[in-house]
Formats: structure tokens, C-alpha cells, sequence
């Protein structure tokens, strides 16, 4: 069809994990994205610190993910923005807020959309961490879709290390509204966008999730113009709390060093798939 824009996984998928692999080769450093690959991943924030240090925080300050709706969208801040708690219903609820200078919303969702295809553009986001990437499904029709609308209803099946061990992970990403998001107050509150997604971790899936474990990230604009994330994860039945507190680490790391680079990657490749 003339006009047809169609975003293809650029490896076949590998389910081996033995093949995947920390870092770049010589033909990741031929792709024309590579200048932006940098092992030098800064420190945790003093203010996620201190998070962790106080965590884990008192049940009662939890919430779940089907709560998300009410207390997600309050003005300011909650009691926890940082580290992770048990909620009520006995899922690790973990937080975790970065500055993101000025990585706006619309760069955030084409991230989404662009970087789930290919391993080397997954790893441009936390190198010391990230290894595998791969879309399901392998063909996306994105013509006329917006940057949001290009990662709706996809599986990105990864594998990364959460502290330090690997494991595959599924990110399946859907509409906001799924969780009982209203968008009609994103303007008044800042807010540019909101990337929801079931989370599956120990395997790549498209089906079986467990219906409790879920990721929000936020994207929020504060009074001086710049970005910020409000990170949301709730782990679900079995997840011990060592993961918990991995995983408010890995956010805490790999968002900063995001937004050292994405603004400019957008504007280069923005127009790519």
C-alpha cells in the first residue's frame, strides 16, 4: 500500500539467553545511533537514596496498581515518591522520581515505540544492564499512529539484570484508561504522558499475567519548564523483597541516564521506526 509505514523487529527473536550480551559489538557500533552508547552510568540520586534507606515504608502508605487512577493523578506529591512498601493486598509497591531536564512527553512515547525493536537501541538505555530486546508482535503497522499509539497492545520482551542477576522480562504495554486513567486531567496537572504496561518477569509472555504486577511511568512538568518521572511498579505473589528494592536501584539509575541523551536522539531519528 502506498504510504505504508511498517515498524519490523530488526533481529529475529532469540530465546537463548546465552546469546545475549552486556555492551556493544563492532557491528552494534556501525548503527547510527552508537554515538549515544556510554558505559559511564552515573550514581542513584541522594533523594532515591534515602528512599531506599528508609524502605521499606509502612503498608498503610501503599496503594495498589487498580488505585493508581486516584493517587497518581493528585496535584504535588505523595508520601512516598521514593523506595518501596508492601501494600495492603500484599504486593511490593516500589517508586522511584527523576528529573528529566527536558525530555518531554511526545520524546518519552517515541522511545517507546522506537527502542523495543532492536537489543542495541535497548541498550543505549542502561548499558551496565540492559542486554536483549525483541517486539512482539514482529510487524507493527504504525501509518498514520501517533508515537503513543505505536506501542499499544505490543509484548517488548527483554532480558536485563535487576541487581545482580538477569532475568526476561515481558512489558505489555496498554491504554492508561485500562487502569482507569482519566487523560482529561493530564493538561491541568502537567502532565505529558503516562506509559502503562503488565509486567511479567521470569519469562517472555503474552498470556498468564498475574493481573497484579504493573509499571506506570509519568512524565510531569514542574513550574521551571523542566520534566520529571514519577515511577510506579507493583510486584505480584512470590517477588521477595530483594527485587523490590533492585528495581527502585535500576529506575533510579537508568532514567538519569535516559535524559542525558534522549532529547537529542529525538531529534535525529524522531522520524524513524
Amino acid at each position: 500500500m502506498a504510504g505504508q509505514k511498517l515498524s519490523k523487529n530488526i533481529d529475529p527473536y532469540e530465546a537463548d539467553p546465552t546469546s545475549y550480551y552486556l555492551g556493544y559489538r563492532d557491528a552494534d557500533l556501525k548503527k547510527p545511533f552508537a554515538k549515544y552508547f556510554d558505559f559511564q552510568v552515573g550514581p542513584i540520586s541522594n533523594e532515591v537514596e534515602k528512599g531506599i534507606v528508609s524502605s521499606p515504608w509502612a503498608t498503610g502508605l501503599g496503594y495498589e496498581a487498580s488505585e493508581a487512577h486516584d493517587y497518581i493523578l493528585r496535584p504535588g506529591y505523595l508520601p512516598v515518591e521514593n523506595g518501596y512498601l508492601k501494600t495492603p493486598q500484599g504486593a511490593w509497591m516500589v517508586a522511584c522520581r527523576t528529573d528529566m531536564g527536558q525530555v518531554t512527553g511526545e520524546a518519552y512515547d517515541w522511545w517507546f515505540a522506537w527502542h523495543a525493536v532492536e537489543s542495541a537501541r535497548y541498550k543505549l538505555w542502561y548499558p551496565t544492564a540492559h542486554q536483549y530486546s525483541w517486539r512482539h508482535p514482529e510487524v507493527v503497522d504504525v501509518t498514520n499512529k501517533s508515537f503513543t499509539e505505536r506501542y499499544f497492545n505490543t509484548f517488548s520482551f527483554i532480558d536485563e539484570y535487576i541487581g545482580g542477576d538477569h532475568a526476561k522480562v515481558t512489558v505489555a504495554f496498554i491504554d492508561p484508561a485500562e487502569l482507569g486513567i482519566d487523560k482529561s486531567k493530564w493538561p491541568a496537572l502537567g502532565i505529558e504522558t503516562m506509559i502503562v504496561a503488565r509486567v511479567g518477569i521470569g519469562a517472555h509472555i503474552t498470556e498468564g499475567f498475574d493481573g497484579v504486577s504493573h509499571l506506570v511511568h509519568q512524565i510531569r512538568r514542574k513550574a521551571d519548564g523542566t520534566r520529571e518521572m514519577r515511577s510506579r511498579f507493583w510486584l505480584g505473589p512470590g517477588i521477595p523483597e530483594t527485587i523490590a528494592h533492585d528495581i527502585c536501584v535500576h529506575c533510579g539509575t537508568e532514567m538519569p541516564h535516559l535524559a542525558k541523551f534522549l532529547p537529542q536522539l529525538f531529534n535525529e531519528f524522531k522520524d524513524g521506526i
